[in-house]
């Protein structure tokens, strides 16, 4: 997903990914590699919904945030609004944020939210605030922006895309939440690839006009880059970076090692898998049947990176997948959101 104009989040940029995604050939994996992959298991159990919370209305999806914390509660933001949504329950306000949120994200004590250039973090079990941070962008005022929190790591995304321009080169931020320095990564990544686990931060990044690289950056700040196109949906499962990209004319998840970048599989999939996430329950892909924002007929299964999908579960509507312990998937129909969390 990797097109982003308007898009405030990376599901958004993955309905826009098939029509933005450059086309790049890439080399045929030795048969040694593809062997990697393993077979997928045949009886793989289905994922099923274990609850589906209405999260109330909005005008424009593209404006609500969510994200997933690491004992499963996800938090979402309408306007400067934000809401905290634990099991079954019904969601709770947890704290007005003072103007219109862009990005959200959270670790087991903490709550991060950002404001135009201003990431603030909350103590969530209080909402007192703790400290916040500046960020720098050549550009304002921001239109799209991400957070993803790892422990005690907080990475940043912003970026200001138009409808008319497209996504412009995105500023990537390092901050530790035990400081008030801000240690900016790049400006010149391309907004939406996104992954980080412990490890670290990957991203894709711009070199020259016509050449990118796979980035990983440690949470101490070691760069490391390997030349490659991964400007497509990112996502963290069986120990690999996973990435959906076209190329060949066609869609394939490829596979990434997380220490040398190297790449390990790649495996066409379905043309019509608009979402990927890293969860709990493994690797999911969304995938519909339709051009509309949503679609009756979506489904989320399990991704293989063998390309083999198992588990699929139709989800009506659905509208991005959250990374996290659980699977977690949003959907959107006739203004209303709500939140679908999985089991297998």
């Amino acid at each position: 997903m990797s097109a982003r104009t308007t898009q405030r989040r990376i599901a958004s940029a993955a309905i826009a990914a098939t029509a933005s995604l450059a086309a790049s050939v890439a080399a045929t994996l030795p048969a040694a590699q593809a062997a990697q992959q393993g077979p997928a298991t045949a009886l793989a159990p289905r994922l099923h919904a274990t609850a589906t919370i209405a999260l109330g209305s909005t005008t424009n999806i593209f404006k609500n945030i969510f994200t997933q914390a690491p004992d499963r509660t996800v938090f979402f933001s309408r306007g400067s609004v934000v809401y905290v949504q634990k099991a079954a329950l019904a969601p709770q306000i947890a704290l007005h944020a003072g103007r219109q949120v862009v990005a959200l994200a959270a670790n087991s004590t903490d709550l991060f939210v950002q404001t135009g250039l201003t990431v603030t973090e909350y103590n969530r079990s209080g909402g007192a605030k703790v400290r916040h941070w500046q960020l720098s962008s050549p550009r304002t005022p921001i239109t799209i922006a991400r957070l993803i929190a790892v422990g005690h790591t907080l990475w940043s995304q912003t970026d200001a895309g138009t409808d008319t321009t497209g996504a412009l080169p995105a500023v990537v931020t390092r901050i530790s939440t035990t400081s008030s320095t801000v240690h900016v990564v790049s400006r010149k990544a391309n907004y939406g690839p996104l992954a980080a686990n412990s490890g670290g931060l990957y991203f894709d990044n711009m070199r020259t006009p016509t050449t990118e690289d796979l980035v990983h950056v440690s949470p101490a700040g070691a760069v490391h880059k390997r030349a490659a196109r991964v400007n497509g949906l990112m996502a963290i499962g069986g120990g690999r970076l996973g990435v959906l990209f076209f190329h060949s004319g066609h869609l394939f998840l490829d596979s990434y090692s997380l220490s040398s970048l190297a790449r390990l599989s790649s495996a066409r999939v379905s043309s019509r898998d608009r979402d990927l996430a890293g969860t709990g329950l493994g690797l999911l892909v969304l995938n519909t049947a339709c051009s509309q924002l949503t679609c009756a007929s979506a489904t989320v299964s399990k991704l293989a990176f063998s390309g083999a999908v198992t588990g699929k579960l139709t989800t009506p509507r659905a509208f991005s997948l959250l990374n996290g312990p659980q699977g977690a998937v949003v959907t959107f129909s006739s203004g209303h959101m709500s939140l679908v969390r999985l089991g297998a």
